[in-house]
C-alpha cells in the first residue's frame, strides 16, 4: 500500500498484472455480476503469458468461467485449459478429502473417511467447514503446493468472502491449540504477507457500488491485513465526442443522434462518480496505488476469444487507466 493521502495513479494493465506474477495468491473479489469472474480469467491470461503456472480456481456454481476458457464445464481437479493455465471448481467435499489425503498420507483412507455418510453429515453440521476447507485449498496449492505458482482464487461475493477468508483468524480466537490451528495460523500467515497474497476487487462505475467497493476494501486491508493496491472499475462506457454534434450536416440521423447523446451522457456520469470517488476520503483512506479503468464491451465475454481480447486490450502500456477520469 501507499501512505494515506497519495493519490491512485494512472497505471496500465501491463503493470498491473506484471506486480502479481510475483504473488502465489491473488483473490479476486466484488459483488455479483460485476465481471469478477471475467477479470479473474483476464488475470489468468496474463500470469500465464509470464510464464507463470497458474490455476484459476472459483466457487461459482456455473460454468461462465468454463465457456470464457473454451471449455463445456469445470470439474473439481485442475485441468488444463491452455499452455501454463488450468482451472477448477472448488467443491467443499473433494477439498476435504485432499486436505485428508494430506493429513493422513493415504488417498484411499482419506476417501473412505471423508466419503463416509455418517462423517460427511458431522463434518456439514460444523459451521464454517465448508468454507474453510475451500480458502483451505486455494492456500495450500498456493503456499505448500508444488504444481502451480500461482493461484487466482476466484471466491465468493463481497460479504461471504469476508466469512471464508476470516475463518483462520475465528479459528485462531475460538479453538485450542492442535492441528488446526496450526494449519490457521499458516494460513493466516500467508494471507498478510504482501509478497505472497494480494487482493483485486471489482467494481462498476456508479456511485453506491463504488462506495460498496471501498468498504470491502477497508475490512480486507485494514481488518484482515490482506494488501489491496489495485481497484478495477469494469464496464466504462465511451466518453462524450464532437464527431456526433448536430450541426446540420447528419440530416435524417435525428433519432441515431439523440441516442448516440444519451449513451455518451451515461459516459460522462460513468467518469464523474469515478472521478468523485477518487477524491473522496474512502477512496484515499484505502491508500491504493493504481486503479485500472475497463471499458464496457459492447459484445460482452461469452467466450475464449473474447476475453483474449480483453486481456490483449488491457496488457499493453498504453491501456486505459483513469485517463479521462480527472
Amino acid at each position: 500500500m501507499v501512505p494515506d493521502g497519495r493519490a491512485a495513479r494512472s497505471e496500465s494493465g501491463q503493470s498491473v498484472l506484471d506486480r502479481l506474477a510475483d504473488k502465489q495468491l491473488v483473490i479476486v473479489s466484488g459483488k455479483g455480476g460485476v465481471g469478477r469472474t471475467t477479470m479473474a480469467t483476464v488475470i489468468g491470461l496474463g500470469l500465464a503469458a509470464r510464464g507463470r503456472r497458474t490455476l484459476i480456481a472459483t466457487t461459482g456454481h456455473d460454468d461462465r468461467l468454463a465457456w470464457m476458457l473454451g471449455q463445456p464445464t469445470l470439474t473439481d481437479i485442475a485441468r488444463p485449459v491452455g499452455d501454463n493455465l488450468w482451472a477448477q471448481r472448488l467443491v467443499p467435499q473433494t477439498c476435504l478429502r485432499e486436505y485428508g489425503t494430506m493429513v493422513l498420507r493415504s488417498a484411499r483412507i482419506a476417501t473412505a473417511v471423508f466419503d463416509n455418510k455418517i462423517i460427511r453429515r458431522l463434518l456439514h453440521a460444523i459451521p464454517g467447514m465448508d468454507d474453510f476447507a475451500v480458502v483451505g485449498k486455494a492456500w495450500h496449492e498456493a503456499a505448500r503446493g508444488t504444481d502451480f505458482d500461482t493461484i487466482i482464487f476466484d471466491g465468493p461475493a463481497t460479504g461471504h468472502l469476508m466469512y471464508t477468508l476470516g475463518l483462520p483468524q475465528a479459528i485462531l480466537d475460538t479453538i485450542a491449540a492442535g492441528p488446526l490451528t496450526k494449519e490457521a495460523q499458516l494460513m493466516q500467515a500467508t494471507l498478510s504477507d504482501p509478497s505472497k497474497t494480494e487482493a483485486v476487487l471489482v467494481g462498476l462505475p456508479e456511485r453506491w457500488p463504488l462506495t460498496e467497493l471501498a468498504e470491502l476494501g477497508e475490512a480486507l486491508g485494514h481488518r484482515m491485513g490482506i494488501a489491496l493496491r489495485t481497484i478495477v472499475v469494469n464496464g466504462i462506457w465511451p466518453a462524450p465526442s464532437t464527431a456526433f454534434a448536430d450541426d446540420g450536416s447528419h440530416a435524417g440521423l435525428g433519432d441515431t443522434l439523440e441516442h448516440l447523446r444519451e449513451l455518451e451522457a451515461v459516459g460522462a456520469s460513468h467518469r464523474a462518480e469515478l472521478a468523485s470517488f477518487i477524491a473522496s476520503d474512502k477512496a484515499q483512506a484505502l491508500g491504493l496505488s493504481e486503479m485500472l479503468a475497463v471499458p464496457w464491451r459492447w459484445k460482452g465475454i461469452s467466450d475464449r476469444a473474447a476475453v483474449e481480447a480483453l486481456w490483449s486490450s488491457l496488457d499493453r502500456d498504453d491501456a486505459s487507466v483513469l485517463a479521462d477520469a480527472s
